[in-house]
């Protein structure tokens, strides 16, 4: 078996599997003692002295999905400026006709 360019791939920061070239053939191979693949790339490993790549850092956040995920979510926010009244006066009359329509049970 050929094994080439081994690379660990990570979850939430937890290596999950590898991915790698297995006889020509790309291939994601799970972290199985299992797996005869795993088995194989553990033996490449320690019989011939090979190492298999970290896996990617990835970057930090932007400002935005940082913002995304601290952000009350947009229903709330819409609902917010409503009852604080700064939507112009077509638009609240628009969302209170919805309202009344479907009143909270």
């Amino acid at each position: 078996m050929t094994i080439e360019n081994p690379k660990y791939v990570q979850v939430n920061g937890q290596n999950t599997g590898i991915v790698v070239t297995i006889d020509g053939q790309y291939s994601s191979v799970p972290l199985d003692p299992g797996n005869r693949h795993y088995e194989e790339i553990l033996e490449w490993v320690e019989t011939e002295g090979n190492t298999i790549e970290s896996a990617d850092v990835p970057p930090d956040p932007t400002y935005q999905e940082n913002r995304v995920k601290e952000y009350p979510q947009i229903g709330d926010q819409l609902d917010a400026l409503y009852h604080a009244g700064v939507f112009p006066a077509a638009m609240t009359a628009s969302i209170k006709a919805i309202k009344d329509k479907y009143p909270k049970e």
